[in-house]
């Protein structure tokens, strides 16, 4: 049985994201948080494109642009969520 090429192109999007989140902040929060807090991105990310929200670019059935400024927003949100409840 074939993978769908937009399930690996997702797959990467998730992980390049995950891994440029944390480089930019390493300690908050922690890594599996973060890919777990990636894919719901990509997820929210395709939804709002299928349902015409965002950008039109499209490569095949995924929508980079939409799943990038989620991706961002959420891991930014993440990052000052988590720094909040870590001790001064």
């Amino acid at each position: 049985m074939p993978i769908p090429p937009v399930f690996v192109l997702a797959a990467l999007v998730i992980l390049l994201g995950t891994q440029l989140a944390y480089v930019v902040a390493p300690r908050a929060p922690r890594y599996l948080v973060r890919l777990g807090l990636s894919a719901l991105a990509v997820l929210l990310g395709e939804a709002f494109g299928i349902a015409g929200v965002g950008g039109t670019l499209a490569l095949g059935e995924l929508h980079p642009v939409n799943d990038l400024l989620v991706l961002a927003i959420v891991q930014w949100a993440a990052t000052r969520w988590a720094r909040r409840l870590q001790p001064a």
